[in-house]
C-alpha cells in the first residue's frame, strides 16, 4: 500500500512539471506559474486551512470537558460517545444537508440555518466537529488512568485546590492525546474530498475539490494545474503527518532519571 502511495505522489507530481507526459511533451514550471498567480487556489488554500484550524480549535475544546465528564463514567456511556466514530464522513455530512439544508427538517420548522454551502465553510466546519468530537474524546480518555487518579487524591489531600489539581495532574496527562489527536484531525480536513462537495459552497472551492472544478471548468488543459494543486495538498497533509509521528515519539521516549544535581544516573 505504501508503495503504490508512493507512485501515485510520484505520478502527479510529474504530471504537474510535464503537462504532455502522456504524449512525450517536455518538463517545465509553467503549471506551478498558473498555480500561484490563481486567485481561485490562493482562496482554496484560506479556506481549507481555516476550516481545519477552526474544527480542530473547536473540537479540541469540546472534548477536553466531555472527557473530564467522562472519567469516571461506565461503559456504556463511554460506548454512546464512541457510536459516531465506524460513521462515514459522508453519511453525518447528507444527514446534515437533510436537516440544516433547504428544505429539510429545520427549514420546515422555521428559516434555514446559514451552515450548508455557506462561504465561510460552516457546514463543513461542523460536520468535522460532530465527527471528531468523539474521537479526540476517547483519546484523551485512553490517556487517564489509575496512576492519574493516586495522583489526582494525593494533590488533593495536600491541599491542592480544583485548578491546581486540573493544571498540575489533569493538564501533563492530556497534552499528548491532544497534540497528536489535533494533527491528525487537522491533517484529515486538509484532505477530506466528500465532505467539501456535500456540505461545502461552490466558492471557494477546498484544496482537494478545487483541482476536481478546475479541470470541469477549463478541460484536460488544466490537468497541470489541479496536479500542482494536489502536490501542494499532499505536502500539507504529509506534514502534519510527520509532525504527528515526531511528536508522538517525542511525548513517548523514556527519559533518563536525573540525581539532584540534575545530571543522569
Amino acid at each position: 500500500m505504501g508503495g503504490l502511495s508512493v507512485a501515485a505522489l510520484a505520478g502527479v507530481v510529474s504530471a504537474s512539471f510535464r503537462p504532455g507526459a502522456l504524449i512525450g511533451g517536455s518538463y517545465g514550471t509553467d503549471a506551478w506559474r498558473r498555480l500561484l498567480s490563481d486567485q481561485g487556489f490562493l482562496d482554496a488554500v484560506i479556506f481549507t486551512l481555516r476550516a481545519a484550524f477552526i474544527a480542530t480549535t473547536a473540537s479540541v475544546a469540546l472534548s477536553i470537558p466531555l472527557a473530564m465528564a467522562l472519567r469516571r463514567s461506565t461503559p456504556f456511556a463511554r460506548g454512546l460517545v464512541a457510536l459516531p466514530l465506524p460513521v462515514p464522513h459522508l453519511v453525518i455530512a447528507s444527514v446534515a444537508v437533510l436537516w440544516l439544508g433547504p428544505g429539510g427538517v429545520v427549514d420546515r420548522v422555521g428559516d434555514t440555518l446559514p451552515i450548508i454551502a455557506s462561504p465561510f465553510g460552516w457546514g463543513v466546519i461542523v460536520v468535522y466537529i460532530l465527527k471528531e468530537v468523539p474521537f479526540l474524546t476517547l483519546l484523551m480518555l485512553a490517556a487517564f488512568g489509575e496512576d492519574d487518579r493516586s495522583r489526582e487524591e494525593a494533590a488533593r489531600t495536600l491541599g491542592a485546590t480544583r485548578l491546581e489539581r486540573w493544571r498540575g495532574v489533569l493538564l501533563p496527562q492530556l497534552a499528548r492525546p491532544t497534540l497528536l489527536g489535533s494533527l491528525v484531525v487537522a491533517a484529515f480536513v486538509v484532505g477530506s474530498t466528500e465532505v467539501p462537495q456535500v456540505v461545502g459552497p461552490l466558492s471557494p472551492d477546498a484544496l482537494t475539490t478545487w483541482s476536481i472544478t478546475v479541470v470541469r471548468l477549463r478541460g484536460p488543459v488544466a490537468r497541470p494545474d489541479a496536479a500542482a494543486a494536489l502536490v501542494v495538498t499532499s505536502i500539507i497533509v504529509l506534514a502534519l503527518a510527520i509532525a504527528a509521528l515526531w511528536s508522538g515519539m517525542r511525548l513517548t521516549s523514556p527519559r533518563a532519571p536525573r540525581d539532584r544535581n540534575g545530571d543522569d544516573q
